[in-house]
């Protein structure tokens, strides 16, 4: 199975740590932050992943011949001419290197195990999934059915413990055919779409999750997480 990992981000909040680097391939005790998120995939199965990248894109082509060799993945390259955002990166990727079967999307930013990526692969549905923390004001909530079926993604800025969007999600080979090639959001644009037509479900994933999007995030996964990067 495929994955379409989503590497676009300029990663504003991490200029002063990142210094022009992309994001994805931050620095984690000597190995890019990437490479441990495409251990967990060949772990849970995934047999090749097209990386999607606008931003210091010619960075990730210098790397994929080590970051394949090392994960054991077959790695592609999709380059965005112009910012397409999360949804049209996908949408881009789909177009110029189709998949054969069911597939995954995910963000290149989060660390999740390989359960998060096992439970989307085998879901027989279309999946977001889902991870419950503390405080979901930086995310935004889910709403879901009793059966967990999506039916709405909520605005961020509400505290309190919640359902949160994972960045991982699950799709049928064809569920994403109908949209228009253009830049936009899977988040504000593509999601709310798949959500009217009572599409996806949401899988719930009970492991680590951390968006190394913020230089507090990142520091705690640095701190925490060295036996990982040693691994």
């Amino acid at each position: 199975m495929r994955a379409y990992i989503l590497c676009g981000g300029f990663g504003t909040r991490l200029s002063a740590v990142l210094q022009g680097s992309q994001k994805a391939v931050v620095d984690i005790h000597g190995r890019p932050f990437l490479a441990l998120v495409l251990a967990q995939l060949k772990q849970a199965g995934i047999s090749d992943a097209v990386l999607c990248a606008h931003y210091r894109a010619d960075q990730l082509a210098e790397l994929l011949p080590t970051l394949s060799a090392e994960s054991g993945l077959a790695l592609a390259l999709v380059v965005e001419e112009q910012p397409m955002g999360t949804g049209g990166a996908v949408l881009q990727a789909l177009r110029e290197m189709p998949p054969g079967g069911r597939y995954l999307v995910l963000n290149a930013d989060t660390w999740l195990d390989h359960s998060a990526y096992h439970l989307a692969m085998n879901a027989t549905e279309d999946v977001l999934v889902g991870v419950k923390v503390e405080d979901r004001s930086r995310y935004g909530s889910l709403s879901c059915s009793d059966s967990l079926q999506l039916l709405a993604l909520n605005e961020k800025g509400v505290g309190g413990p919640g359902l949160v969007n994972a960045g991982v999600y699950g799709f049928a080979v064809d569920s994403l055919d109908g949209f228009a090639l253009q830049a936009c959001s899977m988040e504000q644009d593509i999601l709310p779409q798949l959500i009217a037509r009572q599409s996806l479900k949401v899988g719930e994933y009970s492991g680590p999750f951390i968006d190394i999007g913020t230089p507090d995030s990142l520091s705690a996964f640095k701190s925490g997480f060295q036996e990982v990067a040693s691994a």
